[in-house]
C-alpha cells in the first residue's frame, strides 16, 4: 500500500491489530524546529506591524498625536496582511498537492519569505532616514512577499507533520498536534517580547531584520531534515499539475478582487450604515456597483477562464480531485437513478473512494464557515487590543532580588531547557532524570536565596511594558492552558467514558471568545470614562485568558479535526480552506475598521454580538455534521 493510502484493513488484518509504535517519526524534530523559528519570524514582525504602520502614516509623530485615520489605516493594513497570509494557502495547497510536493513548496517559499522580511528591514531603515515614500513601497512589497511565502508554508506544514504517521503510530497524532501548537506559541512568546523592545531601543530596521534572520534559520533547519521526511508525492505532477495550479489560481483571483473592492469602499459603506442607517446604505452600495463593475467583470472572466483550464485538464486525463468530482456530478446530475444522491454519477465514474472526497470537504467547510468570526475577534490582539493598551497604565513595580536576580533569569533558563527537552522528546530521546532534577533543584535553591535577600535588603525595579508586548500573554497562556485542559478536563472525561468531542470543544470555544470581547469592551468603557493612564494594563489579563482558552478549544482542535476528516488526496487542500476562514475573519475586521472613529468600546461590543450569533449557528451546523476519519496507512 502506498504512503498516501488511507488506513483500510482487509479481513485478515482486522483480526490482528497493528503493532503500536510509541516513537515519533524521524522527520518530526525538523518540522517542529522549523515551525518554531518560522513562527518567531512571523509573530515578531506582526507584533510591531500595527504600531509601525500607524507611526509611518502619521509621519512618526508622538503617540498622542497619531490621527484617527492613521489608526484605522493601521488596523486595515494589519488585518489585510493577515487576510493575505491565510488566503494564499489555497494556492499553496494546490501547488503542493498537485505539482511540487509539500517539501519543495515549504523550502522554496521560505526563501520568498526571507526576501519579504528583508524588504521590511530596508523600508524601516529608509523611514529612519526620512524617505517615507520608499518606506511605504517597501512595506507593501515586503508584506506581499511574506503573505505569498506564508501561503506556501501554512497549508503544508500541518499536513506534512501528519503525513509522517502511519496506522502503527496514529495514536500519537493528537499529541504531536498539541506539541506542534505548543512549539508555535513558544516561539511567538519570545518574539512578542523581543521585537517591540528592539523597535523601541534600536529601530524598525533592526526589529524587522531579526525575524528575517530567524526565517532564514527556519529554512535551514527544514533543509537539514530533507532526507528524514516521508514525502507523499504530488499527484499528478508535470503538465497536468501545472494546469491544476493555473486553474486554481485563476479561480482564487476573484477573492483578491473582492477584498480590494471591499477595502476601497469600506469607509463610505460603514459610515453610511452607522450614521444615516439603511436609507443611506442602499445608495452607498449602489455606488460600489457603479464604480467597480469592471472589477466584477474581471472577476467573472478570471473565474471562467479557470473553469475552462480545469475542463481542458480533465479532457487530457480525468482525475478524481475536488473540482473534477464536483463538476462531473453537476454536469451529469440528470443521469441519477431514482433514490440516488447528487454524487452518484461521480461514484460510478471515479469510484466510491474518490467520490467520498468532495462531500467530505464540503461538510467540513460548512461547519468551519462560522469559525471566521472567531478569527475576526482573536486577531485583534495585534491591532485594536494594542491600541487599547496604549491608553493604559503599563508600569509594574517588581521586587529587585526576586525578579532581577531570580525570576527573570530562571524563566529564560527554564524556557531554553524546555526547548531542548521538547526537541529531545520528539527525537525519541530522553534527557536524564538526574539532569532535570538537578536543574530544578538549582533553580529552587537559588530562588530561596533571592527571596531571603529580598526580605533582608529590599528594593524594587520599575518596568515599563510596551503596548505590543502585552500580546505575549497569548502564547504564554497557551503553554499553560493546553496541559491544563488535557489533564484537568479532557483526560478525566475520557476516563469516565464521556469524551469531549471535537465539535463540542469548538462550540464551547466560540462562546468563550464572545465573553472575551465583552470583557475587553467593559475595560474600554472604563478607559474612556477615566483619565488617561489610570486603568492598569493588567486588566487585559482577563480578556487574554478568555480568548486564549477559546483559541486552544478551537484552533488546536480544528487542526486535528480538519486533518483527520479530510480524505487522503485533499489534506493540504482542506488545511487551505481552514486557513481561508482566517482570511474572511480578518477582512471583516478591516472592513469594519472605520467604526473605531466612533468609539473603540462600540467596536468591541459589535464583535461580541457577531460572535454570539456565530456561536449559535456553529452549534446548529455541528449538531448536523456526520463524517469519518482518514489517516495514512
Amino acid at each position: 500500500m502506498s504512503e498516501s493510502s488511507p488506513a483500510r484493513l482487509d479481513e485478515s488484518e482486522a483480526k490482528t491489530p497493528p503493532v503500536r509504535d510509541n516513537r515519533f517519526p524521524p522527520g518530526v524534530p525538523y518540522i517542529v524546529g522549523n515551525e518554531a523559528a518560522e513562527r518567531f519570524s512571523f509573530y515578531g514582525m506582526r507584533q510591531i506591524l500595527y504600531i509601525y504602520v500607524a507611526a509611518l502614516f502619521s509621519g512618526f509623530v508622538a503617540d498622542g498625536q497619531i490621527s484617527p485615520e492613521a489608526k484605522v489605516h493601521a488596523t486595515q493594513v494589519t488585518h489585510l496582511f493577515n487576510a493575505g497570509v491565510y488566503l494564499f494557502p489555497l494556492i499553496g495547497a494546490i501547488l503542493a498537492d498537485r505539482l511540487l510536493g509539500k517539501y519543495a513548496v515549504i523550502f522554496w517559499v521560505s526563501l520568498v519569505y526571507v526576501a519579504g522580511q528583508t524588504a521590511l528591514a530596508f523600508g524601516g531603515h529608509a523611514a529612519a532616514l526620512g524617505n517615507l515614500d520608499f518606506a511605504k513601497m517597501a512595506l507593501y512589497g515586503g508584506l506581499l512577499l511574506i503573505a505569498i511565502g506564508s501561503g506556501g508554508i501554512k497549508p503544508c506544514v500541518s499536513a506534512n507533520v501528519g503525513d509522517q504517521f502511519t496506522s502503527k503510530n496514529a495514536h500519537l497524532v493528537p499529541r504531536i498536534f498539541q506539541i506542534f501548537y505548543f512549539t508555535v506559541n513558544f516561539g511567538s512568546f519570545f518574539a512578542s517580547v523581543l521585537t517591540p523592545w528592539l523597535y523601541k531601543q534600536f529601530s524598525a530596521a533592526v526589529a524587522f531584520a531579526v525575524p528575517g534572520a530567524l526565517m532564514l534559520l527556519a529554512a535551514l533547519v527544514f533543509w537539514m531534515g530533507r532526507n528524514r521526511f516521508i514525502r507523499v508525492p504530488p499527484k499528478p505532477g508535470g503538465a497536468l499539475g501545472r494546469l491544476d495550479f493555473f486553474a486554481s489560481s485563476l479561480m482564487t483571483a476573484p477573492l483578491l478582487i473582492g477584498i480590494y473592492v471591499a477595502m476601497e469602499e469600506s469607509e463610505p459603506v460603514v459610515n453610511a450604515a452607522t450614521q444615516s442607517g439603511l436609507q443611506a446604505l442602499i445608495p452607498a452600495l449602489g455606488h460600489v456597483v457603479s464604480d467597480y463593475w469592471l472589477a466584477g467583470v474581471a472577476a467573472v472572466v478570471l473565474f471562467a477562464l479557470g473553469v475552462v483550464i480545469a475542463q481542458i485538464r480533465q479532457r487530457r486525463e480525468a482525475d478524481s480531485g475536488f473540482l473534477a468530482v464536483l463538476i462531473h456530478s453537476f454536469v451529469h446530475r440528470k443521469e441519477r437513478r431514482p433514490g440516488e444522491d447528487f454524487w452518484a454519477p461521480a461514484r460510478r465514474r471515479f469510484g466510491e473512494e474518490a467520490a467520498e472526497g468532495p462531500p467530505a470537504v464540503l461538510r467540513i467547510i460548512v461547519v468551519f464557515s462560522m469559525v471566521s468570526v472567531f478569527w475576526a475577534l482573536f486577531d485583534q490582539h495585534s491591532s485594536t487590543w494594542v491600541e487599547q493598551a496604549k491608553a493604559m497604565n503599563r508600569t509594574l513595580h517588581m521586587p529587585t532580588w526576586a525578579w532581577d536576580y531570580w525570576a527573570f533569569p530562571a524563566i529564560l533558563l527554564a524556557s531554553v531547557f524546555a526547548a531542548f527537552w521538547l526537541f529531545f522528546w520528539v527525537s525519541n530521546r530522553r534527557i536524564p532524570r538526574a539532569v532535570i532534577l538537578g536543574l530544578s533543584g538549582l533553580i529552587v535553591a537559588w530562588g530561596i536565596v533571592c527571596v531571603a535577600l529580598q526580605f533582608t535588603r529590599g528594593g524594587t525595579t520599575t518596568l515599563e511594558l510596551l503596548p505590543a508586548q502585552i500580546a505575549a500573554l497569548n502564547p504564554l497562556l497557551v503553554m499553560f492552558i493546553i496541559p491544563a485542559l488535557n489533564f484537568g478536563v479532557y483526560e478525566p472525561l475520557e476516563r469516565r467514558g464521556r469524551p469531549l468531542k471535537p465539535l463540542v470543544r469548538m462550540t464551547i470555544g466560540m462562546a468563550t471568545a464572545g465573553l472575551a470581547f465583552v470583557a475587553v469592551a467593559i475595560i474600554q468603557a472604563k478607559i474612556e470614562a477615566s483619565a488617561p493612564g489610570s486603568v492598569h494594563v493588567l486588566w487585559q489579563l482577563i480578556p487574554y485568558t478568555i480568548i486564549t482558552t477559546a483559541e486552544v478549544l478551537i484552533s488546536v482542535t480544528g487542526l486535528e479535526f480538519a486533518y483527520t476528516q479530510a480524505p487522503r488526496a485533499m489534506k493540504s487542500t482542506i488545511m487551505g480552506f481552514w486557513l481561508l476562514c482566517v482570511t474572511f475573519g480578518n477582512v471583516l475586521v478591516a472592513f469594519l475598521a472605520p467604526l473605531q472613529t466612533l468609539s473603540l468600546a462600540t467596536f468591541f461590543w459589535t464583535f461580541a454580538g457577531l460572535m454570539a450569533a456565530a456561536t449559535v449557528l456553529f452549534a446548529i451546523l455541528a449538531s448536523m455534521y456526520k463524517g469519518k476519519s482518514y489517516l495514512q496507512a
